[in-house]
């Protein structure tokens, strides 16, 4: 998956609008749609506030993969996690038994 789409998913998973975000970068709406759309990208130290204010690394968004490390988490795993965060204490207890349940 490309930077644009990365970037699109995590905006949409975190149901963060355009306009918001390219304000939190301090970037014009049509720059970030650039990056978004166009296949442009940004200099490195836009990338690495993306990766803060996203929470996720400068390695997933440029998608680096390092052979000696174990496999980076996808998309649809975020999404899990950002789910699993909205739980309450007693629905995510629920869910880490039945992975754990699973896993066995």
């Amino acid at each position: 998956m490309d930077f644009g789409s990365k970037l699109k998913t995590l905006l949409e998973i975190r149901n963060i609008r355009h306009k918001d975000f390219a304000a939190l970068l301090g970037i014009s709406p049509s720059t970030l749609n650039g990056y978004l759309n166009s296949g442009r990208q940004p200099d490195f130290e836009l990338v690495k506030k993306i990766a803060s204010i996203l929470g996720v690394t400068t390695d997933y968004l440029l998608d680096y993969t390092n052979p000696s490390q174990s496999q980076q988490i996808s998309v649809k795993e975020l999404n899990m996690l950002s789910k699993l965060r909205e739980l309450d204490k007693t629905g995510r207890n629920v869910i880490f038994y039945l992975v754990e349940k699973l896993h066995l």
